[in-house]
């Protein structure tokens, strides 16, 4: 009996273990009790769950509830919001997937602007800041858009969450941007340094120049304060040294302080040797053939019997050792040579390292074929503001070799001249040669296989049987073939090419120019705003006519517009214009000078032979500016030969003449810029 009783027993509890099985074990079964746990879940029953821990345990119930935004930092249709406000806060009603924060689910716009963002979602998985890249926009309607976030498990937000304010005034917050002209850099003369204050950062336009900053400055190596002088006109800095400088706007907004360092060097001085330090550059030895008066190396007319009394004797009878002349101011051919050389000599410059050598028995010969006798001169180093030389490459070396009286003169067999390398060449640039003829401003590539570039000796070696003037040069900007046919033979070829290459002028018709024709006053304008980098937008419509005579929908209108707003041209007494009138001479130069900006007045003593300018005309100053710069020429004949005697102030300029001016004046701007 007992034995049955146990089991009886032990069968009830078994029975009774498996009647009571929580959520997750039983289809039908429950064992919460409603009181809840957050991270847990469900507390179980007394009645209803039996296991060893006497009901301690958990019944995890399934979560369907979708997050919901419970609270963001920012009130419902706020206002006066500030325009600075860079983070908004927003929370969730639980943890979020952080998987689904992100530039899709979260946007800020301001009407159809989008606003660049950021997130960062905190470390309870409920909180997120929103940080805002820019500035927001005065007196208008921002809003908070967050749609599609997750929770954990998945659950999607229910439906678009929106939080819409207002802001206020903008507030200024941005320092202004301060832009020094001429910036840091080596100088050869004084310079007059602007500070010019822009609103926000300079984009090349005068139009958000921040006329209520205030700059101060020290050009004595202290750091400037608001104690320190403030900023006027100009700064004058005339000696090396570091300009520092800081700038407030009317709403206290300050920059950093910034510094440039201006630095000062003796410019080069023509035909000179040794000039004392900057300062003073003075020139204190000039080359040979040169004298100096008033601290310029002029021509010695006494040098020809210096360097005949100098000068290295060819020998007259033959062998093969080479004879080295170095120091010697001139190679001497007597007459009991009748041209012939020989022995080997080598002609060495050591100021420049040119190098000539001729072979034995070199033969030279004048034009006419007569024996030459006389003497040979060293090469003399030429400067390319002198030349044309405006077709896509950049001069690295010019010089001319000449006799003493610069006759045209034929080696038989060709002599070889070598040249060194200079800093100025750049590494791995083909090296290309030109010989260049004055009288058609022509220049002439030297055959290929007559030049060698030796680049781990660093030298340029020239095979030639001629006399000449050498150009070495790398290539610079695109060198193409002729743009213009009807250019090809005239003396401004090389200054057509090279404005065209500019993107400045088209031409008048597929690959013609029309040098020789007469310039517009429309199409000059649109020439002086091109060269001087204006940026014209034709899109945009002329909405008034800036003079009485040029029609709003003309193709010039707006060029003409743009030059009467920067004060480059004013019209004539009446109203007027007339734009297809052509334009004279000086009054191109006039707009040229003025366009560049020029200070015309800083010019010397009048020195041209010009009789018919004068000197109290109203274009004269810019006109005698040009002159003393070498930017014009005088009267030009269609053969290109220039009458020196005669300026022609009132002639109608052609086309030519202005692509040679333009050219001129762009290089001689560069040249300023550059120093």
């Amino acid at each position: 009996m007992m034995k049955k009783h146990i089991s009886k027993i032990l069968l009830i509890i078994l029975i009774s273990t498996f009647s009571f099985i929580p959520i997750g074990m039983g289809a039908d079964s429950y064992c919460g009790d409603g009181i809840l746990n957050e991270d847990l879940g469900e507390e179980c029953d007394d009645y209803n769950f039996i296991n060893r821990d006497g009901c301690s345990a958990y019944c995890m119930i399934e979560d369907m509830t979708p997050p919901e935004v419970t609270e963001v930092s920012i009130a419902e249709n706020a206002e006066n919001i500030q325009t600075i406000t860079d983070e908004i806060t927003v929370t969730f009603s639980e943890k979020v997937d952080p998987k689904s924060i992100n530039k899709t689910n979260i946007q800020f716009k301001q009407f159809l602007t989008e606003f660049p963002i950021d997130f960062d979602l905190h470390e309870d998985g409920k909180t997120l800041t929103v940080s805002i890249d820019d500035d927001l926009v005065g007196n208008e309607k921002h809003s908070l858009i967050i749609n599609n976030i997750k929770d954990l498990v998945g659950n999607r937000m229910s439906e678009l969450y929106v939080r819409s304010f207002t802001t206020g005034d903008y507030l200024d917050h941005t320092a202004p941007t301060i832009v020094p002209k001429p910036a840091a850099g080596t100088y050869n003369y004084p310079q007059s340094i602007i500070l010019t204050p822009y609103i926000d950062e300079y984009t090349g336009s005068d139009e958000n120049i921040d006329l209520g900053a205030k700059i101060y400055y020290t050009i004595d190596g202290s750091r400037p304060s608001t104690t320190s002088p403030l900023f006027s006109t100009s700064i004058t800095i005339d000696k090396n040294g570091i300009l520092q400088y800081f700038g407030v706007d009317e709403k206290g907004n300050s920059t950093a302080i910034m510094s440039q360092e201006y630095k000062f060097e003796c410019a080069e001085k023509l035909n000179s040797i040794k000039v004392s330090p900057y300062p003073t550059c003075q020139i204190q030895e000039c080359n040979y053939g040169y004298k100096l008066i008033e601290n310029v190396c002029v021509v010695d007319q006494n040098a020809a019997d210096d360097f005949k009394a100098n000068a290295a004797t060819a020998p007259l009878f033959g062998s093969e050792t080479p004879m080295t002349i170095s120091t010697k101011p001139a190679l001497y051919i007597t007459s009991e040579h009748k041209g012939i050389i020989p022995r080997p000599i080598i002609f060495k410059d050591l100021v420049r390292g040119t190098v000539i050598e001729f072979e034995r028995d070199t033969k030279i010969s004048r034009k006419d074929g007569r024996a030459f006798a006389g003497y040979i001169l060293p090469p003399v180093n030429l400067y390319s503001k002198d030349f044309p030389i405006h077709f896509g490459y950049t001069f690295k070396w010019i010089f001319k070799f000449q006799s003493e009286m610069d006759e045209d003169l034929t080696f038989s067999p060709a002599y070889k001249i070598t040249i060194p390398f200079s800093d100025r060449f750049d590494e791995g640039v083909p090296v290309v040669v030109f010989s260049y003829d004055p009288k058609t401003e022509k220049f002439t590539e030297y055959t290929k296989s007559l030049v060698t570039v030796n680049e781990n000796q660093r030298t340029v070696t020239i095979i030639s049987d001629k006399n000449d003037s050498f150009f070495v040069a790398q290539e610079g900007r695109n060198y193409n073939k002729t743009v213009f046919t009807d250019v090809v033979n005239h003396w401004a070829h090389n200054y057509i090419e090279e404005l065209y290459r500019m993107d400045i002028v088209k031409g008048r018709d597929q690959g013609i120019f029309a040098p020789d024709d007469y310039l517009t006053r429309a199409e000059f304008i649109k020439i002086a705003l091109k060269s001087i980098g204006e940026e014209i937008d034709l899109n945009q419509e002329v909405k008034k006519a800036p003079f009485e005579d040029v029609p709003i929908y003309a193709w010039y209108s707006a060029y003409i517009k743009r030059a009467k707003e920067i004060g480059l041209i004013h019209g004539y007494p009446d109203g007027t214009f007339k734009p297809d009138q052509p334009i004279i001479k000086v009054e191109a130069i006039k707009i040229l000078m003025n366009a560049f900006g020029f200070d015309v007045e800083d010019v010397g003593k009048r020195t041209d032979n010009f009789r018919d300018l004068e000197t109290d005309q109203w274009y004269y100053p810019a006109v005698h500016y040009a002159i003393e710069k070498g930017l014009v020429d005088g009267r030009r004949l269609k053969s290109g030969v220039i009458v020196n005697f005669a300026f022609d102030p009132a002639s109608n300029i052609t086309r030519a003449e202005m692509a040679k001016m333009a050219i001129k004046t762009i290089e001689f701007k560069e040249e300023i810029d550059s120093k």
